[in-house]
């Protein structure tokens, strides 16, 4: 699973939480909006001129039609609020601005929804009037309340954020409807929208919810929803976009979450899962959240979507694919992640003992076979040596440019471990760490004989690529050459030496 699937699958399902969740187990409001008496709409009806009531009978039918968003909505409560709009405006200023029965009925027509600011240069002292005459006319929880519930959201959470809803914004909402409906948060502000959604909605019950329908189990969907950082759900509830250094992190957070929460057939399932979706996450960010599907897009560093597979840049971009970048051998942070995991790559060593081909594998490691290819193409083991060679459990060892030594400091990060319990065999490209976990980097080690079955007792070095048989071929030509240096607990190295004199990554589909 790519090391941001939880990061996309959160954005998602919070894009989806209210409408995709049970009605169980939400925060229900601590007080109901009080019903507002609807005046009888033959109470303004006789004191409207012609050209104000023909005005009126016209808006009626437009909202009748529009319903506001609401089945719920009274006849009687629309009407008044026709013959409140209308009574604001003197005939004169009605012709003055274009306003009467053709022009309404026709700017409904070509905008779908009602809305008089939009078409009609009314003044900011007319709406004011407009808007307090119709909170006379309608209760406009109700109205928020219906179209939220319109929308999917269970009624229960409607209710409630309606409730939780300022009386201050209650008017706005009713401004944004007759006058310019804006957006669909009905012009609240950020702060009481992520306000009223947190005291409605459980996060982390939904979250848990959404995960096991994906198939994880119970205890796991628990698990993540729980570990899921503070940081993250108050970015995706304030609609906020978190500073680089910040989204590093969290996104190293997510990657140890994964790894602590979940089994490797759910890693597996949920990895499946996205690279399969048919969204195109190109729409997706922090602020606008609708898919996880990491298959047909890459990401940077940051989170951000790129739209080719590779980018030339600096250190902390996507390399070119040709292999045409600069040598870099120190970095700031993990690699980006650059490969689409819908697409196979091959690793070519062509060293000074014949070429080892290597299909890194895209499915069970990506982020693993991510790594190791974007340093290539960085040119990261251009030059260096397959320093060890140990018979006794059957590898080769290299990956070390600065020191061709297992001492060598490494690129400056370390990367998860992707997986565990993995078993060795001959022709695997492999992961060389400390005791520690999350401590490979980039030194890597191909296991060429039975003997590397010794290794399952730890099975913790991420396997990540297997080599064919005809690199098999040259890999135990390598390990054949193998003399020991005593007193190097190592073992030995090859004579005479090999050198990768490069690394090229091919794409294919």
């Amino acid at each position: 699973m790519s090391k941001i699937l939880l990061y996309l699958g959160l954005i998602s399902l919070l894009a989806t939480a209210c409408s995709s969740s049970s009605e169980e187990d939400i925060a229900t409001a601590t007080t109901q909006s009080e019903a507002v008496d609807t005046p009888d709409s033959s109470s303004t009806a006789g004191m409207l001129t012609q050209t104000q009531q023909e005005l009126a009978d016209a808006m009626f039918l437009v909202l009748l039609n529009n319903e506001m968003g609401s089945d719920a909505l009274a006849e009687d409560g629309l009407q008044c609020l026709a013959n409140k709009i209308a009574e604001t405006f003197s005939d004169n200023r009605l012709n003055e601005l274009g306003l009467n029965p053709d022009s309404m009925t026709a700017a409904y027509e070509t905008r779908g929804d009602f809305a008089l600011g939009e078409e009609f240069a009314i003044s900011e002292a007319e709406i004011s009037t407009i808007v307090d005459s119709s909170i006379n006319c309608l209760d406009w929880r109700d109205v928020l309340e219906s179209t939220i519930a319109a929308d999917g959201t269970p009624p229960q959470i409607a209710t409630c954020i309606a409730s939780e809803t300022s009386d201050e914004s209650i008017r706005t909402v009713a401004e944004n409807i007759l006058i310019a409906e804006t957006d669909e948060t009905f012009g609240l502000s950020a702060e009481e929208t992520t306000t009223t959604f947190q005291a409605c909605v459980d996060i982390r019950t939904l979250l848990q919810e959404e995960y096991v329908q994906q198939g994880l189990s119970q205890a796991s969907a628990q698990c993540v929803a729980e570990g899921i950082p503070d940081e993250m759900i108050d970015l995706m509830l304030n609609n906020e976009e978190a500073e680089e250094e910040e989204m590093r992190e969290l996104v190293r957070e997510l990657e140890a979450l994964q790894n602590r929460c979940l089994t490797p057939e759910e890693i597996a399932l949920l990895n499946d899962a996205a690279t399969s979706s048919d969204v195109d996450p190109s729409e997706t960010s922090s602020t606008e959240t609708d898919s996880s599907d990491f298959g047909s897009s890459d990401l940077n560093d940051t989170g951000d979507f790129e739209s080719e597979h590779f980018e030339s840049g600096p250190w902390d971009s996507c390399p070119p694919i040709d292999g045409s970048g600069p040598v870099i051998l120190e970095f700031l942070d993990p690699q980006p992640l650059c490969l689409d995991p819908t697409l196979q790559y091959t690793a070519v060593f062509d060293t000074t003992a014949g070429e080892i081909r290597v299909a890194l594998d895209m499915v069970n490691t990506p982020i693993t076979a991510n790594n190791f290819a974007v340093l290539a193409l960085h040119h990261y083991y251009d030059n260096t040596l397959l320093f060890r060679t140990d018979p006794g459990i059957g590898i080769i060892q290299g990956g070390a440019p600065h020191t061709n030594s297992p001492a060598d400091p490494g690129p400056g990060y370390s990367i998860i471990d992707e997986g565990s319990n993995f078993t060795y065999e001959p022709g695997q490209i492999v992961m060389a760490r400390t005791s520690a976990p999350n401590s490979a980097s980039a030194q890597f080690f191909f296991t060429v004989n039975e003997n590397a079955a010794l290794l399952n007792s730890q099975g913790t070095y991420v396997v990540f690529g297997q080599m064919d048989d005809a690199s098999l071929v040259v890999a135990e030509a390598i390990l054949a050459s193998h003399v020991a240096e005593p007193g190097n607990p190592l073992g030995g190295s090859p004579e005479p030496a090999v050198t990768v004199k490069s690394v090229t990554i091919s794409e294919t589909g």
